[in-house]
């Protein structure tokens, strides 16, 4: 037995258990640094010992859901799994969940781990363990002052990924050339997923779009679909840079409003149809890229059916609140191309009922919040509803509604986040839907004052 790694372990689980005891938390994060204290290669020693390895799933967008539909496949399959399931995804969070996993000896209690990983924590992941897939859903500018531009990260990504062993997958969004401009330079198996659907497509860039060069030549791309942003099927006509075949596919999309989607995923001669009870383009990727590492993993088509088909929203991704006789849905937002696809959803129906915004600049929000005028808040500005702000920066939120157009009587300024959610409440139709779209500190927040009156869960035991 290894004393010190023991020690770690012990020392992490007495940790967590003081923050939960103490209520300060859900001691997602502190266990694992006082685990590296003491053991400095704790979370390479106890993740090499899971029996069936580890799946990471990491990019700017989409990685929560994803890992957790990952997550429960691999239940339905049979399989003990660990998981990051609180969304505590940099390398602190990765060894508070494999410690809380853990014997004391150092042995795993499950026997393959699915970890979300931030973006910017993804090299000093892979410089603990070495993974059996990883998935990487997409890259979208997302708080420049932590991250820096999309490039950027693409680089600090290649230097890590370009050294993985031969025995490793990557799982690729093919739509994202940045991903794709990655995927080629390594020596491990590539897998290819992406959008195969004119019907949904659109045919000019957006305005926000991020990634409109080539990553070879610096010339500009050539699309004949775009779905999400830069994401769609692309060329260069100056070097031939283009999206590669897809291995994994999904057509003939169909939206039922705010709650499902349907698609077909084609995959060699076979096709899956795959209802998701979660809305919008931007969770059929989602969908669509779990589906691809797990089947790639050998699980049954028909286990991923059900798994799709019964899946429950994570915390804040669209999830459903009951209070009384109305619903809270919460839908977060961290960047323009988020928010865009939240804006698209909401703009589906003509509904009266007020739509609540949260925007906290603290360090996990980004301090910057430059990128609110570059989401297309001017979706909003024929909507016949209230609008209720608040946070940190509820005052540039609430400028920006003016700007967009929304007429400023419709504007309330609430500056305490839980007078807002009381007074959004009241303007609740009976029977009617609350949106609130926060950034990630005012969601968790908002999760606190919720579960103070215990509408939900704590984040943690969500």
């Amino acid at each position: 037995m290894d004393l010190r790694l023991s020690l770690a372990i012990l020392s992490a689980k007495l940790a967590g258990k003081l923050i939960r005891a103490s209520g300060r938390g859900g001691g997602t994060a502190l266990p694992g640094l006082v685990a590296q204290r003491v053991h400095p290669d704790v979370v390479s020693r106890v993740s090499r010992r899971l029996e069936n390895g580890v799946f990471l799933v990491s990019g700017t967008n989409g990685k929560t859901t994803t890992s957790r539909i990952i997550a429960e496949c691999f239940v339905k399959d049979g399989c003990k799994v660990l998981h990051n399931r609180s969304g505590s995804n940099l390398v602190r969070g990765i060894a508070s969940s494999l410690v809380d996993n853990s014997r004391i000896s150092g042995m795993p209690t499950a026997e393959l781990a699915v970890f979300e990983v931030d973006e910017a924590s993804l090299p000093g992941v892979l410089s603990c363990l070495t993974p059996r897939s990883i998935l990487l859903t997409n890259l979208f500018r997302d708080q420049l002052d932590r991250y820096g531009e999309i490039d950027t990260v693409r680089k600090r990504w290649v230097e890590v990924i370009s050294k993985l062993p031969s025995e490793v997958t990557l799982i690729v969004n093919a739509d994202d050339p940045s991903l794709v401009s990655i995927a080629r330079q390594v020596n491990c198996r590539v897998i290819y997923y992406g959008l195969n659907d004119n019907e949904v497509a659109m045919h000019d860039l957006p305005h926000a779009a991020d990634a409109v060069f080539c990553p070879d030549c610096g010339g500009g791309l050539l699309y004949s679909s775009v779905y999400v942003s830069h994401m769609g099927n692309y060329c260069c006509l100056n070097c031939g840079f283009s999206r590669p075949a897809l291995d994994y596919e999904a057509r003939g999309i169909q939206f039922n409003g705010v709650r499902s989607v349907s698609f077909e995923l084609h995959h060699s001669q076979s096709i899956l149809h795959l209802d998701l009870p979660l809305p919008g383009l931007y969770n059929v990727y989602n969908a669509l890229a779990a589906c691809s590492l797990v089947m790639e993993a050998g699980v049954e088509a028909s286990l991923v059916e059900q798994t799709i088909r019964s899946f429950e929203a994570a915390f804040g991704r669209f999830e459903r609140v009951k209070v009384g006789d109305k619903q809270i849905v919460l839908a977060l937002i961290k960047n323009p191309v988020g928010c865009n696809e939240v804006l698209r959803m909401f703009s589906y129906d003509d509904s009266t009922d007020p739509i609540l915004i949260a925007i906290n600049d603290n360090f996990a929000d980004g301090r910057d919040v430059s990128w609110l005028w570059d989401a297309d808040f001017e979706m909003l500005a024929s909507r016949n509803s209230p609008f209720v702000v608040s946070g940190i920066r509820g005052a540039d939120m609430a400028l920006r509604l003016k700007y967009a157009g929304v007429d400023p009587s419709k504007i309330q300024l609430v500056e305490r986040l839980e007078d807002a959610l009381d007074r959004s409440l009241s303007l609740t139709s009976s029977g009617g839907e609350l949106r609130v779209m926060p950034t990630y500190t005012a969601m968790l927040d908002l999760r606190r004052i919720m579960s103070s009156r215990g509408w939900v869960d704590p984040y943690w035991e969500d």
